[in-house]
């Protein structure tokens, strides 16, 4: 970790996520970058350089949000803080944010939805779950202190899922954790047989070594209610997920299970992505 963003509103939500977004930044020597978003009636994307140091010096929106910036950035003075706003749409100004300074982790706040707003809405938190191919860090409530010494790691344990889980290991491995590995049954006609999912489970638990690891299946009604009572079940303080980019349609159709964690999770949750591999087609001679 070397560039590590964190996207605020100044909510008392994204305070809890500056908060512990700081305190991963001082224990991994990592750059913070806060960035916020400020409402402007200008075309903020066709403004030039000059346009925009312009409007710094003569909007109060934006002059307010330089002073909360500031103001963040002086409690923590032992840390490299850079600040930015934006006037264009929050998930545009991550995305870009996140190519041009080369950000390599991200941490939000979330306050949670119910109902419809989970799949055709969505919170700005899961918009960058969905579109942002960087791990993220979800955090709802005051993280008093950084342990993570026992985590979750919830997957369908493909193949494709280990290259997530290595950079999972990669983050906690620094809390010498213990690691639980957990595949969810629901009792649905997709789920694989118990032996299969046992066998995938073990593949990965190879790739836990040095740390103690524990494999298992879980049983209930849905995927996420299932992660999250096994998670509290066993007192774990972190939950990771692998994500990928789920086809829209599918999303309302079947829901995602990432994103009805970080919504209904109060444990904080980390989003690993990776995108999927598509399967070359032979081309005919």
């Amino acid at each position: 970790m070397k560039n590590l963003l964190i996207p605020t509103d100044f909510s008392a939500c994204a305070g809890n996520a500056i908060d512990a977004g700081m305190k991963l930044a001082e224990r991994f020597g990592a750059k913070v970058h806060l960035l916020t978003k400020v409402d402007l009636k200008n075309d903020w994307v066709k403004m030039t350089v000059d346009e925009r140091k312009k409007l710094e010096e003569t909007n109060q929106i934006v002059q307010n949000a330089l002073v909360l910036l500031e103001d963040i950035k002086e409690r923590y003075p032992n840390l490299k803080i850079t600040t930015s706003y934006s006037g264009d749409q929050l998930i545009n100004a991550i995305k870009s944010y996140v190519l041009r300074h080369g950000v390599d982790f991200i941490v939000m706040g979330s306050h949670g939805a119910s109902g419809k707003n989970e799949y055709f809405i969505g919170s700005n938190t899961q918009k960058v779950i969905r579109s942002v191919h960087c791990p993220v860090l979800v955090v709802k409530d005051k993280i008093e202190e950084l342990d993570f010494s026992k985590v979750v790691f919830a997957s369908s344990f493909n193949e494709n899922e280990k290259a997530p889980f290595l950079r999972f290991k990669d983050f906690v491995k620094h809390f010498l954790p213990e690691i639980h590995l957990v595949a969810i049954h629901t009792s649905s006609m997709f789920d694989p047989p118990y032996i299969l999912s046992k066998e995938a489970m073990d593949s990965f638990k190879q790739l836990c070594h040095p740390f103690v690891c524990h494999t298992h299946i879980f049983r209930d009604f849905t995927v996420e209610r299932g992660i999250r009572s096994f998670a509290e079940e066993i007192g774990a303080q972190l939950i990771g997920i692998s994500n990928f980019n789920r086809h829209p349609v599918k999303r309302v159709l079947m829901g995602s299970n990432v994103e009805a964690l970080i919504n209904h999770s109060s444990l904080p949750v980390l989003s690993v992505d990776y995108v999927e591999k598509e399967v070359p087609v032979e081309q005919e001679p």
